[in-house]
């Protein structure tokens, strides 16, 4: 089965679905509120030079400074050495810490760059979390078969096009078609490239660059020079290849800016791009809203009725793998490794699919057989092979754990489309109602004396005063024992489920309050000389402040938990 790409653009944002063999394997998103800026050339300003980070910072107009690393800022007479980006395909010098292969160490940033001082850059990756974009001077703009890096005067030929003779031919073609002082990097995508292919591509690249160019000489920093495509434009220079069958886009004006890129910049034979005219929405009718619903949740499930469990932090992303209703039928052994097996290809494409980058460790069911151990992990190079980004996997460890890594280049998806919840403030949990009731009964018991008497009455959510009104009772009946008055149980149903109130219905005798700050009045006197000679001690008490007890509730911190004395020193 041929791979499709369907394009979803309505007004803000725009939604681009990636099959490939009919599975839906990549989701990728454009908002016009957050467009992306990797890729964008930038005229940037020196702000900061950290000699003790060989780095620097630079202002590219974004919220927060950009940061640039020694050994990602290039000399105008500096080495030429590049590699191909395995995920993007994109050249990148060979930055080393030591010697590089011409015996030269890398400069120190402080002799590169000074503060204040305007540089050409490019957006290597996106603002991330916290983090700000990382740039780099090495500039390298896209095409469909080529990449033109204009800091390299050479011809390079992705690693992923093994065949010599065609690697040979490639490199011929376009040395003969490029201009002598621009280089170039053949992509993935340019195997078995005709000689018109590359053509529109060295055509189309080296226009892009001219503007560049004279942006340059004009503008002040910061300012852009260079943003990337839109999206779907993007789609048809990165994704569209020969085993692509046909890309469906809902938009009017979208699949019109789509033919004109193609008719502009793509040889024959061009893409098949359809425009979908159909009354059920685009992502309805081809079935992948319900997919994007089912694969972001926390359990994904497997065929076989096992199921993987997806945890994403900070730090890594935890994946478990468990056989859930899946049985087997011969011994445990078997059901294990089938599970396994299973596994792994979900596995790759929920990576791929929610973008997840960093560290990443995957829990496979524990296998005795080191024979079975293999063959799982090499199912999971397997697998992996198909995933453009740069990934390192290690050996699968006698707990069943592999550790690897993939390169992080953009947020990944569920960072994207979800933010952490409001209700639990994204811990993922909250107090259980029964810890809360209790935590009530506790607070009341402490204060019990300073009620003097008095009435109380508690505010809790819903959920809590069942609990206090219904399995808790005997506990509640006895703290009214102690009291001696009725607890009054208030339900509200707007309240969190951590919050509670406690108050006193009416008022009572003054307390006496050991109030820290009291105490320290005679050692934080102010001494006035009066006229006469004499010396008054006033004390530092701050102006207005009310010494009379207050009868009502005091708010108790981050929950606004509201805890039952009223005379509280955080009320004054």
């Amino acid at each position: 089965m041929q791979n499709e790409i369907v394009i979803n653009a309505s007004a803000g944002e725009t939604r681009v679905a990636i099959f490939e063999r009919g599975n839906f394997v990549e989701l990728h998103l454009e908002r016009e509120s957050e467009r992306s800026v990797a890729g964008n050339v930038v005229k940037g300003r020196v702000t900061r030079v950290l000699p003790g980070m060989q780095a620097a910072f630079v202002d590219i107009g974004l919220e927060k400074a950009a940061f640039l690393y020694a050994g990602d800022y290039r000399q105008e007479s500096g080495p030429s050495d590049i590699d191909i980006d395995e995920e993007e395909e994109t050249p990148r010098p060979q930055r080393r810490r030591g010697r590089n292969d011409g015996g030269r160490s890398v400069p120190k940033i402080e002799s590169l760059l000074r503060e204040g001082e305007e540089i050409v850059v490019q957006v290597a990756k996106e603002p991330i979390g916290t983090k700000g974009a990382r740039i780099t001077s090495h500039v390298s703009i896209p095409g469909r078969h080529l990449v033109l890096t204009p800091w390299s005067k050479r011809v390079g030929v992705s690693r992923r096009i093994e065949g010599e003779r065609e690697r040979r031919r490639l490199r011929e073609l376009v040395s003969r078609l490029r201009p002598p002082d621009l280089g170039f990097i053949i992509r993935t995508a340019g195997d078995a490239a005709r000689e018109q292919d590359l053509a529109a591509d060295v055509k189309y690249l080296t226009e892009v660059w001219d503007e560049i160019q004279i942006k340059q000489e004009t503008a002040r920093a910061p300012q852009v020079l260079y943003t990337e495509p839109a999206l779907p434009l993007r789609v048809i220079r990165d994704f569209v290849t020969g085993d692509t069958s046909r890309v469906v886009v809902d938009s009017a004006v979208v699949y019109d800016e789509m033919k004109a890129f193609v008719h502009r910049f793509v040889a024959e034979p061009q893409p098949r791009i359809e425009r979908y005219q159909g009354d059920v929405p685009i992502f309805d009718s081809f079935g992948i809203e319900a997919q994007i619903d089912a694969n972001l949740g926390r359990k994904v499930w497997l065929r076989s009725g096992g199921y993987l469990i997806i945890d994403q932090s900070e730090a890594l992303t935890a994946i478990d793998i468990n056989t859930g209703r899946y049985v087997g039928k011969h011994d445990l052994e078997e059901t294990v490794l089938r599970t396994n097996l299973e596994a792994v290809k979900e596995v790759v494409q929920q990576l791929r699919f929610r973008t997840i980058g960093g560290l990443i460790i995957i829990d496979f069911i524990d296998m005795d057989s080191s024979e079975n151990r293999e063959k799982v992990y090499r199912a999971l190079q397997d697998a992996i092979r198909h995933d453009k980004a740069r990934t390192n996997i290690l050996k699968i460890s006698e707990l069943g754990l592999v550790e690897m890594t993939r390169k992080r280049t953009r947020e990944s998806l569920v960072q994207r489309l979800c933010e952490p919840c409001t209700y639990c403030e994204g811990k993922g949990y909250v107090l259980s109602r029964e810890s809360v009731a209790h935590k009530i009964l506790r607070e009341i018991r402490k204060d019990l004396s300073r009620f003097c008497g008095r009435r109380v009455a508690v505010r809790v959510s819903r959920s809590v005063a069942e609990l206090l009104l219904g399995r808790l009772k005997n506990s509640l009946e006895a703290l009214e024992q102690e009291l001696g008055f009725a607890i009054e149980v208030r339900a509200q149903a707007d309240l969190h489920q951590e919050q509670f109130e406690v108050f006193a219905l009416e008022s009572g005798p003054p307390v006496p309050l050991d109030l820290p700050w009291l105490r320290q009045t005679a050692e934080e006197t102010e001494v006035e000389r009066t006229g006469n000679g004499h010396v008054s001690a006033t004390p530092s008490t701050p102006p207005g402040t009310d010494l009379s007890p207050d009868n009502g509730a005091v708010d108790d911190g981050a929950k606004s938990t509201i805890l039952p004395h009223p005379e509280r020193e955080e009320g004054f």
